[in-house]
């Protein structure tokens, strides 16, 4: 019996850290990971690419103030240089392991030795000391939006970032309370860049999952398709064919007459039937078991796959009575069809628990009368000719004529066409 096709039920959505805002699972979190490696290290190495730019572009001022004589000028532009490299250098490694994006540890480890610079114009450039607070509280801000990574990998940055902040104005002998009101600006923007960050890859996250959820729904949609088409194309299988030798039954031999008849009728073609019955069935039953009979029904319907057309329809009507339709065929043309089964079928024992069973058939055959409509005017007069087979011995196919008497075509003694 064929199984019913059951509805999918939607995967669970996977859980998020409340502040890690990654995927609790590993499995999940590198999932998602592996899905935007590529387009993080793009936006990555634009990242470092544009810091590296500024870099250099502010060595300008510097210029200007400390002209070009200056030690200090060469010293600041000696490191700009060499962190600008580093960036440049970084950006190109993404190129070739993009994984390294995802990671963080990469982002978190250019931003670390960003910081001492701020925390050396700290020292040396005492004209700009309020624009470069405003340059770290900018960098503390950025580095959780604008450098892709995981959040929780900027955290210790940003306290290094503050706490090498604070530690610069210490040395500079900076009262507490100027250290406290410091601290405040330097952790806001690290806050605020931190939760909207971390909502930020809470929603990337939730959105790869979304996608994965109707992906796998959309697959598992998919599937109850196709086992609802392939249970379709089996129930009409079902209800067309013979369960036991493959040949369509009465009712899909009904529907094919109608198609033939019409084809027939349109192209004033020939349409010609055969009805074949076995002979002496019940005593091959009552000798060999109902298991032998079933063996010679099989026989014969596999031996008419090679004695008639693709394009013929070969069926069992019940029992041990079995009919082929065979359009474009004339009297003689099915009469020739029907002697070649009926020779195979001679020729061809069968061989069911060390016996030999050698089976015979008596065939009537009948060419539709250009008066003929249905299937039953075919079957009754193809079953008077079989009938009359029966009668005159068996192993014979009779032709029925359209006059309505029976000739004899072929028997396992002679034939006469």
């Amino acid at each position: 019996m064929t199984a019913t096709p059951t509805h999918p039920s939607p995967p669970p959505t996977p859980a998020l850290s409340a502040w890690r805002a990654e995927f609790i699972h590993p499995a999940d979190e590198h999932a998602f990971r592996t899905s935007v490696q590529h387009s993080m290290a793009r936006q990555l190495r634009v990242a470092l690419a544009l810091w590296a730019g500024l870099l250099l572009l502010f060595a300008l001022p510097d210029l200007q103030v400390l002209g070009a004589t200056s030690p200090l000028f060469w010293q600041l532009l000696a490191y700009r240089g060499a962190m600008a490299a580093l960036l440049l250098g970084a950006a190109g490694v993404l190129r070739r392991q993009p994984h390294w994006a995802t990671d963080g540890r990469l982002a978190a480890w250019i931003a670390v030795i960003g910081y001492p610079f701020y925390f050396l114009l700290f020292h040396v450039r005492e004209d700009v000391r309020i624009w470069t607070v405003g340059m770290v509280m900018f960098m503390q801000f950025c580095m959780f939006l604008f450098l892709p990574g995981r959040v929780m990998a900027f955290v210790p940055v940003a306290v290094f970032g503050v706490v090498g902040s604070l530690l610069s104005f210490v040395l500079l002998g900076r009262p507490p309370a100027t250290l406290l009101g410091l601290a405040f600006l330097l952790t806001l923007p690290a806050l605020v860049g931190y939760v909207a960050a971390a909502r930020l890859q809470r929603v990337q996250r939730q959105e790869f999952a979304l996608r994965q959820r109707l992906s796998e729904t959309n697959a598992a949609l998919q599937a109850e398709i196709a086992q609802r088409i392939e249970l379709q194309a089996e129930l009409e299988r079902q209800a067309t064919t013979d369960p036991l030798t493959g040949l369509v039954n009465r009712r899909e031999f009904s529907r094919r007459f109608a198609l033939d008849l019409a084809r027939t009728q349109r192209d004033a073609s020939p349409l010609s039937l055969v009805l074949i019955d076995l002979d002496h069935f019940k005593r091959i039953n009552d000798q060999y078991g109902h298991a032998a009979g079933d063996a010679v029904l099989c026989t014969l319907a596999r031996l008419s796959g090679s004695c008639f057309r693709s394009i013929d329809t070969v069926g069992r009507l019940g029992g041990e009575e079995f009919a082929v339709l065979l359009p474009g065929a004339d009297l003689q043309c099915a009469a020739q069809a029907a002697r070649r089964l009926a020779q195979r079928l001679a020729d061809t024992p069968v061989e069911h628990e060390g016996q030999r069973i050698v089976a015979g058939m008596t065939a009537g055959v009948v060419q539709r009368l250009p008066s003929e409509d249905s299937l039953d005017s075919l079957l009754q007069r193809a079953d008077l000719a079989l009938y009359a087979g029966k009668q005159a011995g068996r192993a014979r196919t009779m032709l029925a004529l359209p006059d309505g008497s029976h000739q004899e075509f072929y028997t396992g003694l002679h034939s006469i066409g």
